[in-house]
């Protein structure tokens, strides 16, 4: 039996989906008004291994990522500027030339790591018509209002539970309080739904009923989690500093118009930091995921991540990556030598590891452990679960070539190509052993 943390409760749970074999998954995506970081990156590592896990139990999972191209303020506050506006008057391009560039760039990272592209990326800005409508729904049954200078409020004092996700309640709240409220909010902790634009705005504004303007950050996730999954889904993710505001306005929101639980399972990463410190662009110490690719592969990237479990937080060190690059070896060095039998049973200790919570550091240790064990087939399938790639050298005519090349050179004695051609087989992916009597070429 699978089991998640589930945030909401403060426990694990047994894993059961609403649909039999069925899973609706929504995590929330980026902000394109800058590049990833390597921090980014592992909340969606996360999130890519319970996406490959459920499906190697046979679900299919229906996971929405939304792209978010409107509404996000700097500093997360209620007031001020959009980071993409802001970004757009600095570059001096168009607001869409940001929005365009900045989500190729998280695609590209997602790609590059081989995480499974979500079953849909919708927009923010695609989806204003089923946004005016939540926020008005939301009017009327007495959750939000309306304020002179045109922007509408959510009443966190009309929701009781207010607060459930991140176990605080409102008074904790309101004294926790550290953006600076909008002056025209009858609560600091009201959030807003939709903001008035500024005088002269043409760009990424909308007409709504009042006022041109533009949705608040929290809505768009409400609105999509509903079109694309229902009133309540299995299970809803993201990073932990999403807890609060993020999610818990979600909750509030989303909760208040249909009566019904928004997701079944709440499920968080922990935080990552760069050398003990926190990675941030606002610290200006963030590693990209470009950056790291040409220190690390994919593979001893998500290895590395992975020795740490997902709710704990990772600190990115050249240690803990080197032991990324140890394991890939290892493990990559044991498919190439694994039999075509091997033991279920140690198989399926690894699998319950990854069933107790994803708990990836002991499924590691043991798949680590039991290795020789293990046959090719049950490699493969681990390989899938934790979305690495082994793409042989005989699957790379380019490396191939050299490959063979050397090899000859090595039989001539002619060690300058021989090593020549290692360092272009090398820079080609791949880690190069030799033996008295052969070479092995095992993929990074």
């Amino acid at each position: 039996m699978f089991q998640i943390y589930n945030t909401l409760t403060g426990k694990r749970e047994n894993f059961k989906s609403i649909k039999p074999k069925k899973v609706g998954m929504y995590v929330c995506g980026p902000t394109v008004y800058d590049y990833g970081h390597v921090g980014h990156a592992r909340t969606y590592l996360t999130f890519d291994l319970l996406n490959r896990f459920l499906s190697s139990l046979g679900y299919k999972v229906n996971y929405i990522q939304n792209i978010t191209d409107v509404g996000h303020l700097v500093g997360d506050a209620e007031t001020g500027t959009d980071k993409i506006k802001k970004k757009a008057q600095e570059t001096g391009e168009s607001i869409g030339d940001i929005v365009r560039h900045y989500t190729e760039a998280h695609l590209e990272d997602l790609k590059s790591l081989n995480i499974l592209e979500p079953s849909n990326l919708p927009k923010a800005s695609e989806h204003i018509k089923e946004i005016v409508s939540f926020i008005q729904d939301l009017i009327s049954r007495g959750f939000a209002y309306v304020t002179e200078e045109g922007n509408v409020y959510f009443s966190v004092n009309k929701k009781p539970d207010y607060g459930k996700l991140s176990h605080r309640g409102l008074a904790e709240i309101l004294t926790g309080t550290r953006v600076e409220p909008a002056k025209d909010k009858r609560l600091p902790a009201d959030f807003a739904l939709w903001k008035s634009a500024p005088s002269g705005a043409t760009e990424f504004v909308w007409d709504s009923p009042w006022g041109k303007g533009f949705p608040g950050w929290h809505i768009e996730c409400s609105v999509m989690s509903q079109k694309y999954l229902g009133d309540t889904f299995d299970i809803h993710g993201s990073a932990v500093e999403h807890v609060f505001p993020h999610h818990e306005n979600e909750i509030a929101q989303s909760e208040a118009k249909t009566g019904q639980l928004l997701a079944n399972y709440w499920v968080h990463s922990g935080m990552l930091t760069l050398n003990g410190r926190k990675m941030s662009k606002s610290l200006g110490n963030t590693v990209r995921v470009p950056d790291a690719l040409k220190d690390y592969s994919s593979n001893e990237i998500r290895l590395a991540f992975y020795q740490t479990p997902y709710r704990q937080p990772f600190d990115y060190t050249r240690e803990s990556m080197t032991q990324g690059v140890a394991l890939r070896s290892k493990l990559f060095n044991a498919y190439m030598g694994a039999a075509t039998e091997g033991d279920e049973e140690r198989f399926k200790e690894i699998i319950d590891a990854l069933s107790d919570d994803l708990d990836t550091h002991r499924a590691l240790d043991l798949w680590s452990e039991l290795s020789n064990t293990l046959s090719r087939e049950q490699f493969e399938k681990l390989f899938n679960i934790f979305g690495l790639r082994f793409i042989a050298i005989e699957e790379n005519p380019q490396a191939k070539k050299l490959a063979d090349e050397r090899e000859e050179a090595r039989a001539k004695k002619d060690f300058l190509t021989s090593d020549n051609r290692r360092g272009e087989i090398e820079q080609l992916g791949y880690e190069v052993k030799d033996s008295d009597s052969e070479s092995h070429y095992i993929p990074r």
